[in-house]
């Protein structure tokens, strides 16, 4: 679950650090995979211009067919239809742990320098995409989201980091959800709400929003439901304390951000305390899954 909620918090990196013109001069497809060719599976980014699209799943192609012309698909060359069903670029892990190992190296070069993690990758479809700008996307990405991230010294980075630690706080809820852990399906169940994730400063926004057991993750948008309830830290370091920091002060670090809205949509006019339980259970079984604290 962890390495799912990396991949999609990177593209909230490369929308934060505004890095997707470096990708490429032209649109492009860069891929995350991992295992082998029987039991591969992974994300991809199609990117273009400033414009980066996430994607869950191997990319299979992009090929378009023009019915009004039925000989137009049957011209196209070997390297056409190459460069339209292939990634550009696909950063290959044999498996979760080496991933894993990764991850850890990111952590370690992003927070300290030193030896920078090495990347198994293959340019698959002859387009001009930079390789080299990708790797550099993904270590940075991946280590900005570790405990490692609660060192930073830099005030850029560690604001980074801590929007992406509140979207993987909500993306680790929905992940929770969807594969049935009792009390956060629970919490999703039946309802039509929004929640949010923050900071006193703002700019670090995340949305979550439940309704009929589906839930919606949008960094940096907001959303037309008025939220219930959320969590706003008092800067950037106490964000990451919550997520990396010690677990026995968790539950104190949740009071002093919890915010109750209590919007009149929901028809709420006080501070409901199982409420108030019931997101707390929720935030601390979400960070305790991403396990990426101490």
């Amino acid at each position: 679950m962890l390495f799912e909620v990396i991949a999609a918090n990177l593209k909230n990196y490369i929308d934060a650090a505004g890095r997707a013109e470096e990708l490429s001069p032209e649109k492009a497809v860069f891929q995350i995979s991992i295992g082998g060719k029987k039991d591969k599976y992974g994300w991809h980014y199609v990117v273009n211009g400033n414009d980066c699209q996430f994607r869950r799943g191997l990319f299979t192609g992009e090929i378009f067919i023009d019915w009004n012309d039925e000989f137009k698909y049957r011209v196209k060359s070997k390297k056409q239809i190459m460069r339209e069903t292939t990634p550009d670029y696909d950063v290959v892990f044999k498996d979760e742990a080496e991933f894993a190992s990764f991850v850890k190296a990111a952590g370690q070069y992003v927070s300290a320098g030193g030896r920078k993690p090495k990347l198994k990758g293959s340019k698959l479809s002859g387009s001009r995409c930079d390789t080299g700008e990708f790797g550099d996307v993904l270590i940075t990405g991946a280590g900005l989201q570790t405990a490692f991230a609660a060192k930073l010294k830099s005030a850029d980075e560690s604001r980074i980091a801590a929007r992406m630690a509140l979207f993987a706080l909500a993306e680790a809820i929905k992940v929770l959800a969807r594969d049935g852990v009792k009390k956060v399906s629970a919490f999703a169940a039946g309802i039509r709400r929004s929640f949010f994730f923050d900071t006193v400063e703002g700019g670090r926004s995340t949305w979550l929003t439940a309704h009929e057991d589906l839930i919606k993750v949008t960094a940096n948008q907001g959303t037309r439901l008025p939220a219930l309830c959320g969590l706003e830290f008092r800067d950037d370091a106490a964000v990451l304390e919550f997520v990396y920091g010690d677990p026995a002060g968790r539950s104190a670090r949740f009071d002093d951000a919890y915010r109750f809205k209590g919007a009149a949509t929901y028809g709420i006019d006080a501070d409901d305390g199982s409420i108030k339980a019931s997101f707390r259970e929720v935030c601390i079984a979400a960070v305790d899954a991403l396990g990426c604290a101490g």
